[in-house]
């Protein structure tokens, strides 16, 4: 099955989350850099603490608990010992690293006896050096963020590593090396979105990932006031996931690969409407 990644920080929200079919609770500590890299984007920059971390963990039985820290820096030292002082956490992630020194530095001050280290492969350097960097230590899983690397190349939709080659360099190295990874984010099923979600499920299937992250458009905006909807809805759409996933799973090598084809001409009609309206 791919382990489904949910952002949040939020108890209710968290109480919720751990009824579902959601693998992981993912509190976001990465604000260094972030803001600059990301100015004009439609993104959002969290507002998660590691004092999240205990109390997310007093309200969940199932769920496990992914915190993402800052690339490194001179505030490495300070905020991995204080990762290390904290407990309750499964898997640490560090973003936006390119060489495989900072690597290296992420593990060693990492506590792996504890808590598992993880990569968030989001720059086409760390690509580059990919190979080695997974040499350093017999990661359980990694994932492809596609958001960083879409602003770094200036590409016009972030969905374009799917299709440019750029996903499957990554991948090919991944493979080789048995890595167990997952790849960027999924909408709502049944939205208007391309490409689909659909086609994005059934392309993870072909690649073998086992990992996405659920963007604010398959979680929708929680409020206390309208908790109970929320919740109706978001077990609507895991429901709707599975059941999508489970039909990926069904489809053989030829029906996969007509996805793609499907799947790219949706990204390349995106890609010729962003470009023409420029």
């Amino acid at each position: 099955m791919i382990n489904l990644f949910y952002i949040t920080n939020n108890i209710s929200e968290a109480q919720i989350v751990d009824k579902l079919d959601i693998d992981w609770i993912f509190i976001d500590l990465e604000t260094v850099g972030k803001k600059d890299r990301q100015i004009g984007r439609n993104t959002v920059m969290s507002a998660h603490s590691i004092r999240d971390v205990k109390k997310i963990r007093r309200v969940i039985d199932n769920t496990k608990i992914l915190l993402r820290c800052n690339p490194i820096g001179i505030h490495s030292k300070k905020e991995i010992e204080e990762i290390n002082k904290t407990s309750g956490i499964d898997m640490v992630m560090l973003p936006f690293f390119k060489t495989v020194k900072e690597v290296k530095i992420f593990i060693e001050l990492l506590d792996t006896s504890k808590v598992e280290p993880t990569l968030l492969i989001e720059t086409t350097s760390a690509i580059k050096n990919l190979n080695d960097i997974l040499k350093l230590y017999p990661f359980k899983y990694v994932h492809i963020g596609l958001n960083d690397i879409h602003i770094e190349r200036n590409t016009s939709l972030m969905f374009e590593p799917y299709v440019d080659g750029l996903l499957d360099k990554a991948v090919s190295i991944l493979r080789s090396n048995n890595q167990k990874f997952g790849i960027g984010g999924i909408g709502k099923i049944g939205s208007d979105l391309l490409p689909s979600p659909e086609c994005v499920i059934n392309e993870h299937t072909r690649l073998k990932s086992s990992g996405v992250i659920l963007s604010r458009s398959f979680k929708g905006n929680f409020s206390e006031e309208s908790k109970e909807l929320f919740e109706t809805e978001l077990t609507q759409s895991v429901i709707k996931f599975r059941k999508q996933e489970k039909y990926s799973k069904t489809l053989d090598e030829k029906q996969l690969l007509e996805n793609y084809d499907l799947m790219k001409n949706d990204i390349n009609k995106v890609v010729k409407n962003i470009n023409e309206n420029k």
